[in-house]
């Protein structure tokens, strides 16, 4: 048996909100269904929460409606819990070796034990390389895993499409099958769910069960002295008059550009309203409400005709003129951006929530947050796209005693719920790295509204979901074409893929 050490409390009264409903926005595309999130404490804190006979903690915050009595292991040993993770995890959300009074660290380390403590188990974390270049080899190990039947491994936690290929290989378990798992609870996304269920099945799950979920919301940063400095309207009212769009977005770069470095020509070296790279120009594909994949009415996974779609050769066109023929935006390598945006060279930066911890957290730089702009005033709603490099957990598909494991995932969801997410997005993101508190209210607007799409999840088996950064990076005119193309194959691939869900 394991001994609890004596847990921080870290509690912090939080900044007082602006009603959800001030931020609402008019409904004229039904095309995208914004996400559940859990309710909010008044206050949150990283020790282990006592609990109430209401059904909620002494913070506010659901429990789950696991047995209190539920106890695994024989003879007073606790039941020993094996998880395959990923070991170079972008932030690590599997394990933290003591107390540092750091609160996420903190908060993992009490989370770990409440949950050995309430299900009287030892978990032991195994990593290997899973990420964006170490899918096939990830997907490789667990197969090898599976066939020496040794049933290694009780849990398996990587990388997105790490997760997602061991899937299309048939390594998982279906969790529907499971008892256990409540996936009406708030820290089981209900997008991810819809997104990931075909035919009855779901072979992984995420949310509050992953640390990374948080950290890899893309948010937009604006740059408050330059707002100042130029004399224009603060984004974050226009988010709250639902005016927040691209086309006001690029509005408010131009005049800004500024030759720096005095070589009378446009460069990385230079400021900007806008500067961006790679990946980073996906957030504009689905803020517009596009997807690669979705269902028909049978449930059957079809090429979303919104791919290739007039709006999508509309966008493309439109940042293009914006970032390559004028000087208020520019198209640049790798993340030259995020350094500009900490040495205040650009008034906006597009960019995964993390940058506020990674890249910004030890400069001056003051900045807002936002939401990335809606396509058009009549959309819906704000979206937000959800960085790769999150976690999936899923059960092999020789897991030795799947009911106790969904119990395991259950608990360590439902715990990352109470503690970590608190610590993480309560505490860390929306007030110690943020600057005012109607920046925290864009940071709920912002996790409301996250998108999962089942095409990216799968895209190492489908086409790669890097079409449309390309048409960026190229300055292409060529969309429809390659859409018409790439839906074709998407077509056959996606009948092999439903046949794994059949």
């Amino acid at each position: 048996m394991r001994t609890i050490s004596t847990r921080i409390l870290c509690a912090i009264l939080l900044c007082t909100m602006l009603p959800i409903g001030v931020l609402a926005c008019a409904k004229d595309q039904p095309d995208f269904t914004p996400t559940t999130t859990a309710p909010l404490a008044a206050d949150t804190t990283t020790a282990a929460p006592e609990t109430t006979d209401d059904g909620l903690d002494e913070n506010g915050y659901l429990e789950d409606d696991l047995p209190r009595d539920l106890k695994f292991g024989s003879d007073g040993k606790p039941e020993p819990i094996s998880f395959l993770t990923w070991s170079d995890v972008e932030h690590e959300e599997f394990q933290v070796e003591n107390q540092t009074g750091e609160t996420v660290n903190d908060a993992i380390f009490n989370r770990n034990l409440k949950v050995e403590d309430r299900l009287n188990i030892d978990m032991s974390f195994h990593g290997i390389p899973g990420n964006g270049e170490n899918v096939s080899e990830f997907a490789r190990a667990v197969n090898i895993a599976i066939q020496a039947g040794a049933n290694e491994y009780d849990i398996i936690a990587s990388y997105s499409l790490s997760t997602a290929a061991c899937a299309t290989q048939g390594l998982l378990y279906n969790l529907y099958d499971l008892p256990y798992l409540n996936f009406d609870q708030p820290w089981w996304p209900e997008r991810l769910l819809t997104e990931a269920t075909v035919n009855d099945k779901l072979y992984f799950a995420s949310g509050d069960i992953s640390a990374n979920t948080l950290y890899m919301m893309y948010t937009c940063f604006f740059n408050k002295e330059l707002l100042a400095k130029y004399d224009l309207p603060n984004p974050q009212e226009l988010v709250q008059n639902n005016q927040w769009t691209y086309e006001k977005f690029f509005q408010l770069c131009e005049g800004v550009y500024s030759d720096l470095n005095g070589n009378s020509q446009k460069d990385g070296e230079d400021q900007f309203g806008y500067m961006t790279s790679g990946i980073h120009t996906e957030p504009w594909f689905y803020g517009a409400g596009n997807l690669f994949v979705e269902k028909d009415a049978d449930g059957m996974l079809i090429p979303s005709p919104s791919f290739g779609s007039e709006k999508v050769v509309d966008i493309i066109s439109f940042l293009n003129s914006k970032l390559w023929t004028t000087e208020d935006s520019i198209y640049t390598e790798s993340v030259l951006h995020q350094n500009a945006f900490a040495e205040k060279r650009i008034l906006f930066c597009i960019d995964r929530a993390r940058c506020s911890i990674r890249t910004f957290a030890n400069t001056d730089v003051q900045y807002g947050i936002v939401p990335v702009p809606k396509y058009t005033e009549n959309q819906d709603s704000y979206i937000t796209l959800m960085g790769n490099p999150f976690t999936l957990y899923a059960l092999p598909s020789d897991c030795r005693n799947p009911e106790m494991m969904a119990a395991v995932l259950e608990c360590f969801a439902s715990e990352g719920y109470r503690q970590v997410t608190p610590a993480l997005f309560e505490i860390t993101l929306k007030v110690k790295y943020a600057d005012d508190p109607v920046s925290a209210e864009m940071y709920d607007l912002i996790r409301e509204n996250v998108t999962f799409d089942i095409g990216r999840i799968f895209s190492n088996s489908l086409i790669p979901q890097s079409d449309f950064r390309t048409a960026i990076a190229q300055n292409q005119t060529t969309w429809a074409a390659i859409a018409a193309v790439r839906s074709r194959l998407m077509t056959t691939k996606l009948k092999n893929l439903q046949k794994i869900f059949d």
